[in-house]
């Protein structure tokens, strides 16, 4: 089986993104604190926060404080999540292999062949930045001189630094969903065979899918958290709303498209093939008075009923649930950031 690798030139290590994430979020949180440790911030930390630790809040020191650790949450989760969708899309090549009838070695030049351009990286990196050095100019209060770092306090030092940072990622993270997906799609064609009675050899599309909104929905899930806990990211909130809503469902598509349209041509030909046969046995029920014939028309009328009936997509209800619990994610974790934000009240009051 040939195939040719269109999809990049950039090879990843072998990492896990749980552990890459993890990292990340780790060194930049110890660094975070003592950097307030140096600037000695935590005195009036503490007394602002004697007033309610994760009240809403303008503007001042704790808004800027969480807004930083929000950043740096973000940092790295995005980083993870790129990977896993690389590292998705290439575990799903193997768990094709029998559908697309490949052997091991072709299989592993396949999934190999799940990269990234980089012009596209680029583009993708570029517009990341526009928007990264554009944001907060929409999330009010706006400072005279938003980019003097003279102006900057040392927690608004981290949301200026990574604040870009975080947006290249998203943009990054959108496109490797994009490019993967389409990989996936194209896949399709070189099934050797769609069984419309037996669609399980398609769920490795399904669960590609599943897996890239998931990720979409996890960085919603903690971006949302500055839109549910701080003021200002009202705008931010009705542009990231839709857009996510828009990514995910996209990139829950996206990797079927190919194998649902190998399905709908196996129908198309399915069909074409049954109703030649009624037709068929049309004329010798006519010709022929033996009986044999209108049992052998009801089969196939009811096989040509049975092959209309199987769907378009290979997405089961079970997939439609996942999907649905995915979108209740950004709700569970705002509702754990009211829970927090009340224990941590209690706390120190």
């Amino acid at each position: 089986m040939e195939d040719s690798p269109a999809v990049s030139r950039i090879r990843l290590p072998r990492v896990s993104p749980l552990k890459l994430g993890l990292g990340i979020s780790s060194v930049l949180l110890v660094a975070f604190l003592a950097w307030e440790t140096a600037f000695g911030r935590w005195p009036e930390l503490l007394e602002v926060a004697r007033a309610g630790a994760l009240s809403r809040q303008p503007t001042g020191i704790l808004r800027d404080f969480r807004i930083a650790l929000i950043h740096i949450l973000l940092v790295g989760y995005l980083p993870a999540a790129f990977l896993a969708v690389i590292q998705g899309g290439r575990r799903t090549v193997f768990e094709l292999q029998g559908a697309l009838d490949c052997t091991k070695e072709e299989c592993k030049a396949l999934a190999s062949s799940v990269r990234l351009r980089p012009a596209g990286l680029i583009v993708a990196g570029l517009i990341g930045l526009l928007i990264g050095f554009t944001t907060p100019y929409i999330t009010p209060p706006v400072p005279d001189q938003l980019w003097n770092p003279q102006t900057w306090s040392p927690e608004v030092v981290w949301h200026r630094v990574l604040g870009p940072i975080s947006a290249v990622w998203v943009l990054w993270l959108v496109y490797a969903v994009v490019s993967v997906s389409s990989r996936m799609s194209r896949l399709a064609a070189g099934l050797s065979s769609v069984d419309l009675l037996e669609l399980r050899p398609m769920q490795p599309f399904t669960r590609q899918g599943l897996t890239n909104a998931l990720l979409v929905f996890g960085y919603v899930s903690i971006a949302g958290l500055m839109v549910v806990t701080e003021e200002g990211f009202g705008l931010v909130a009705l542009i990231l709303g839709p857009a996510t809503l828009l990514v995910a469902g996209a990139a829950f598509l996206l990797a079927l498209r190919g194998v649902h349209e190998r399905i709908r041509q196996a129908k198309v030909d399915e069909l074409t093939w049954v109703d030649e046969k009624i037709l068929d046995q049309r004329a010798s029920l006519r010709a022929d008075g033996s009986g044999k014939a209108p049992g052998a028309l009801a089969d196939l009328a009811a096989y040509r009923d049975l092959v209309q009936g199987v769907p378009d997509w290979p997405i089961g209800s079970s997939s439609y649930g996942r999907f649905a619990l995915y979108l209740l994610i950004p709700v569970f974790s705002w509702a754990a950031a009211a829970l927090v934000e009340r224990l941590v009240n209690a706390l120190i009051s």
